[in-house]
């Protein structure tokens, strides 16, 4: 009985360790943000993005992003390398993180790196809650409570 109150901190470290990746504020809208990315060859063998579209690769690129911080559609160009990306997918990876996963279809997943990027359109709220209300999974309904919750007014 007298561990109990020594057990109590342990078990709820534990605890916090089983949820995955720790919720990061997020980032400010602005024009310029540093944002962590890593690179992804996509998921589901039917080669679709969450938005129902083909994956896309060359002048401008599939990202993943959580909508709510990116919603679906923003377009951002990678400072360093002049890269361009469209958000048109999620993952249950970067739910309630400020990380972007850029679609590399031949390059195996890779290091977490922090860059710049430029956002070149913002996506719209209303439309990606739209989609993300006909998704069925968990990580669909995290991602539009968080962006009911950024956006009230997209209810």
């Amino acid at each position: 009985m007298r561990f109990l109150p020594l057990l109590f901190p342990v078990l709820l470290g534990l605890a916090g360790c089983a949820g995955g990746p720790a919720y990061e504020d997020p980032l400010p809208r602005a024009t310029y943000q540093k944002v962590n990315v890593t690179s992804y060859m996509g998921a589901g063998g039917n080669g679709l993005t969450a938005c129902g579209s083909r994956y896309l690769v060359g002048a401008v690129s599939s990202a993943a992003a959580d909508w709510a911080r990116w919603p679906a559609g923003t377009q951002f160009r990678v400072l360093a390398t002049g890269d361009i990306y469209t958000v048109d997918d999620y993952t249950d990876d970067i739910v309630g993180q400020n990380l972007l996963l850029l679609y590399k279809p031949a390059a195996p997943n890779s290091a977490t790196r922090q860059v710049t990027i430029e956002i070149l359109r913002w996506g719209s709220p209303s439309e990606s809650a739209a989609l993300l209300r006909t998704q069925k999974s968990s990580t669909a309904k995290k991602i539009l409570s968080e962006l009911l919750a950024r956006y009230p007014e997209r209810r």
